[in-house]
């Protein structure tokens, strides 16, 4: 990957860790109390960097400084030390010091996706999938009710002779994906108007027949507040499914349904069941199998 290219990959996940709410947010929103959402004021990240980095980066005259710090904002010039900077002075901690590191250094198994970057070409939504043998994912809403994070392990079974990549889909053009184990990131496309699409590019090909286990995360960066609801589809039949829905400490919802659609795009909810949280603010149903279904949740704060 060229610099340019690594450098607003790396950028672009800056801004995300910035700009959406949470405590990145909240350290340089202590210098700029009338920021609007969604912006990133650069004179409260200075004030941050100068306070908590290391004396280099304080010590740097302040026009610098700012300059420096609008280059990496905007994806221009992203240099190591600036890196370790805002790991250091906003308290990053190590995942996303290393998902830094990984983006500056051209890692095939993380990308940022943005509108930009999804190609305009639509995918075949009904091409061939795997079986999927287990499935265990958890969902995770932030502070401001808005999806957080996605992580996914899966045991896949091919059915064509030559499986070479996983589809992942996802209803926001703005998020990080990141391949734990089992591949690296492919290409991403549009499915319809509102869902897109990544392929998870396997390690090896796999035969008719043979398994693979792949591990996943995705990290959002919702503009607007989503519908409250998450949904899984399946097409063919799953086994050993167990969903994880887990609610921020400071947005409880009133209410929490396991449910049932008739579709992706334009969805009626068709089946619901109410659940309790439990002690982690969370709900984790298991169905031992599932079959050409959207299943998932809905949620009130009412």
């Amino acid at each position: 990957m060229a610099w340019q290219d690594r450098s607003a990959q790396t950028g672009a996940y800056l801004r995300m860790l910035l700009a959406r709410p949470g405590e990145p947010r909240t350290a340089w929103e202590k210098y700029a109390p009338d920021a609007r959402a969604g912006e990133i004021d650069v004179t409260a990240v200075c004030e941050v960097l100068r306070r908590g980095a290391a004396d280099d980066v304080a010590a740097r005259d302040p026009d610098e400084l700012a300059a420096a710090v609008r280059a990496a904002l905007a994806g221009a010039a992203v240099r190591p030390g600036l890196v370790d900077a805002f790991v250091q002075a906003f308290d990053l901690g190590s995942r996303n010091a290393v998902r830094l590191h990984d983006l500056l250094n051209g890692s095939d198994s993380i990308r940022v996706i943005t509108r930009a970057s999804i190609a305009r070409l639509y995918r075949d939504p009904d091409a061939p999938r795997p079986d999927t043998l287990a499935l265990h994912e958890m969902h995770t809403l932030g502070p401001d009710g808005r999806p957080a994070e996605h992580q996914t392990i899966q045991v896949i079974k091919s059915t064509v002779d030559e499986l070479v990549a996983y589809p992942c889909r996802f209803d926001t053009e703005e998020l990080v994906f990141e391949v734990v184990r089992g591949g690296t990131v492919g290409d991403t496309y549009r499915v319809t108007d509102t869902f897109y699409g990544v392929d998870l590019k396997l390690d090896r090909p796999l035969a008719r027949g043979e398994t693979a286990l792949i591990h996943y995360r995705t990290t959002f960066h919702y503009r607007g507040q989503p519908p409250p609801e998450f949904r899984r589809g399946v097409r063919g039949t799953m086994r050993d499914v167990t969903m994880w829905l887990r609610f921020h400490p400071d947005r409880l919802p009133a209410s929490v349904w396991l449910g049932r659609w008739d579709r992706l795009d334009d969805a009626a909810l068709i089946e619901s069941q109410r659940l309790e949280l439990d002690g982690e603010y969370s709900v984790q149903p298991r169905y031992e199998t599932a079959s050409a279904a959207i299943v998932g949740f809905t949620w009130s704060s009412d």
